[in-house]
């Protein structure tokens, strides 16, 4: 049987876990790539946060349609 630690140490690796955990980043980098266009263009972040929206349903559905053969957790 394994303790709690040895469990909290385990890492799932299956394509829709490591989906999931690119959204963060991928979010971070939107909304910086979001405020360059704001500063350098003629669009305002009132005009192009929408896109956040987009880039979160993009990041969603692939984690829907990601195997999850190997998932390892709850």
């Amino acid at each position: 049987m394994r303790t709690v630690t040895e469990l909290q140490k385990i890492r799932c690796a299956c394509a829709r876990c490591r989906v999931r955990s690119l959204l963060g980043p991928i979010l971070l980098i939107a909304a910086g790539v979001i405020f360059l266009l704001a500063e350098f263009t003629r669009f305002s972040f009132g005009d192009l946060w929408p896109l956040l929206l987009i880039v979160i349903g993009v990041v969603l559905f692939a984690e829907s349609m990601a195997s999850r053969e190997g998932h390892t957790g709850a």
